[in-house]
């Protein structure tokens, strides 16, 4: 019944809203906006082939949210799974893609990590971010491999003319401290953006405290009106405390990690209709976990690094035809003493068109193909359309075929020999996963301040990598098990009036193991999701957020289940001036009890209460 309470109440309160005659005269929204993940290039998000989400910077203070995940958790086809300590290790699923299976782009700029292909979203501070994007379904045609389930980009902030510099102080439940600073500006051919923050929190659970650093900053350069130069570099660091499984906890395990990068990126011009993109990057990971027991301590490290670089050209041709070539290429190193030092690279090259033939029509079509030192080629065609009729109705379909490599951990996972319990070794010899996805939808737009998306997606999954036992109880990944997923997912936004935004979508998701028969973990057949913000006066603005996640299997063979949980949230904010204002956000409102990963908890209710000043 909460499901329907909660789709109800948000409806009632738009419809409501919608019969003030003194705000209908004031619609704001922000439909035209532009968006560059589907190609890496700009273009208007009503006319793009992809199924795409994005917040924008006010979304982001409007929600009160201290980590990028909790944004994400809003999107339709999105899950976060988390293991309930702050600082604790969170992965995401999109349209029931597995977190490995989804790349995490920073200015485009991959960073799931190597090790394990996942990406740590504690990295990504929030006051940096300017937008999110989030492309549900494949992308490896542009991409690469981790792109079979979707792709987020996070665009961070430029320095602006007026410059202004921003310092945010938060305290809340469990002895919760957060600091984030930043500084920003503009002058003549140069701009900057800085930023650095502290957070710290003892946990909700014993050996769950944590601790986090970073600093980052981003420089530009306008060479000329068309053409800029952008180096960006940063830092990360944390210490946190990994208490384990409720039924089995350890009480001074440890977990220390660091980051650093540096992204050096030409965006611009090369002669009319021509843009370029050029981009070198370089990103090193460190992780270590500390397993204590006393007097000793044993020590695993892990340091990945990653060298890339990319090259982009797209030329439009009689303003109808767009041609996109591109090439890529990175190296990846691990030196880990458990699994040694190995690495790998790739070259890869691309190739995509974009047609006109009428107004409000487009069709695209193109395929990448990667070669990788380990295993060989790889190609990923895809074709996608999108059709606009007056403005107000348009239909999108795309079909591609995606990839994800093995990781590290997957091929050389050191050999650990359990006697007669058998043992775990990693396998040189596997294959890269291979999916073959498919959707159709509709999207409507029958006034300026509504927006409405149905759509069916459905991937075929082969040679996924899965760890399994031998008759010797020996543990190896291998290329076994197929996949079917397939679902439906719809999206309502609505800005009935300036001062109020609601946001409905649902997703109907079957994930099946069609090797086994069996349901694949931590799918849920069915998530709804709603948010509101409300301006309730000019300096008042309130936001609430729920989300109900029905029942999903925790093992293999389907016999360990989550329950159906609920969950809210809100933030209320307000405007002293126009360089101080306070915010209250408060966490799982109603105090539920439920789990993400299964013999994790996760917090109850918790509080923030911040202060934003600007000067």
């Amino acid at each position: 019944m909460k499901k329907y309470i909660l789709a109800a109440v948000l409806i009632l309160m738009a419809v409501n809203s919608s019969f003030a005659e003194e705000e209908q005269q004031n619609r704001d929204y922000d439909l035209g906006k532009i968006v560059v993940t589907p190609s890496r290039l700009q273009e208007n998000y009503k006319n793009s082939t992809a199924s795409i989400s994005v917040a924008g910077e006010d979304d982001i203070k409007d929600s009160g949210v201290n980590e990028i995940h909790q944004i994400l958790e809003t999107f339709p086809s999105v899950d976060i799974l988390q293991y309930g300590s702050n600082g604790a290790t969170k992965t995401v699923h999109t349209r029931g893609a597995s977190s490995s299976q989804v790349i995490m782009l920073v200015d485009g700029r991959p960073t799931n990590t190597p090790r394990d292909g996942v990406v740590d979203f504690n990295k990504i501070p929030l006051n940096n971010i300017e937008r999110i994007e989030v492309l549900r379904g494949p992308a490896s045609n542009i991409y690469g491999s981790n792109a079979m389930g979707g792709v987020i980009n996070v665009i961070t902030k430029s320095g602006k003319k007026n410059g202004k510099s921003e310092l945010t102080v938060k305290y809340g439940s469990e002895d919760t401290r957060i600091t984030q600073m930043s500084t920003q500006g503009k002058e003549n051919l140069f701009d900057y953006f800085l930023s650095g923050g502290w957070q710290k929190s003892i946990g909700f659970r014993d050996n769950s405290d944590y601790k986090a650093w970073d600093f980052n900053s981003k420089i530009g350069i306008d060479i000329n009106a068309e053409n800029k130069l952008n180096f960006s570099t940063g830092y990360w660091s944390s210490e946190v405390g990994t208490p384990g499984k409720i039924t089995n906890e350890d009480p001074d395990d440890r977990q220390n990690a660091w980051s650093d990068y540096v992204d050096l990126t030409w965006d611009g011009l090369l002669w009319q209709d021509s843009n370029i993109l050029f981009k070198l990057y370089q990103a090193v990971d460190r992780l270590e976990f500390i397993e204590s027991t006393a007097p000793t301590y044993d020590i695993a490290a892990h340091l990945t690094k990653v060298y890339g670089t990319t090259l982009q050209i797209s030329q439009m041709w009689f303003d109808v035809f767009r041609t996109t070539f591109g090439v890529d290429g990175q190296e990846h190193k691990i030196d880990s003493s458990t699994s040694k030092k190995h690495e790998y690279n790739f070259k890869a090259a691309y190739l995509e068109t974009e047609v006109t033939p009428l107004k409000g029509l487009n069709i695209k079509g193109g395929a990448r193909i990667d070669d990788y030192s380990n295993f060989g080629n790889r190609t990923s065609p895809s074709a996608s359309f999108s059709w606009l009729v007056f403005d107000m109705l348009k239909f999108h379909g795309l079909y591609g075929k995606s990839f994800r490599a093995p990781t590290f951990n997957d091929l050389y996972w050191p050999r650990e020999d359990w006697g007669i319990y058998g043992g775990v070794e990693g396998n040189v010899n596997l294959k890269p996963e291979i999916a073959k996805s498919y959707e159709a939808g509709i999207s409507v737009y029958p006034l300026d301040s509504v927006e409405l998306d149905l759509t069916y997606f459905n991937s075929k999954y082969k040679d996924l990598i899965s760890w399994q036992s031998d008759t010797s109880w020996w543990w190896r990944p291998t290329n076994l098990d197929k996949a079917l997923i397939h679902g439906i997912e719809m999206n309502m936004d609505l800005q009935p009036f300036k001062r109020l935004k609601t946001n409905l979508n649902y997703t109907y998701l079957e994930a099946q193991d069609t090797t086994t028969c069996k349901w694949l973990i931590y799918r849920p057949h069915n998530t709804y999701k709603g948010s509101v913000v409300y301006d309730l006066t000019d300096k008042l603005k309130l936001f609430f957020s729920g989300r109900y996640v029905t029942k999903r299997f925790a093992d293999l063979d389907n016999t360990v289940f989550l329950k159906e949980y609920f969950v809210a949230d809100s933030n209320i904010s307000y405007k002293i001036n126009d360089l101080t204002e306070f915010t209250l956000t408060v966490n799982n409102i109603f105090d539920r009890d439920y789990q993400q990963e299964y013999d994790y908890p996760m917090q109850g209710t918790s509080f923030l209460l911040g202060t934003r000043l600007q000067y």
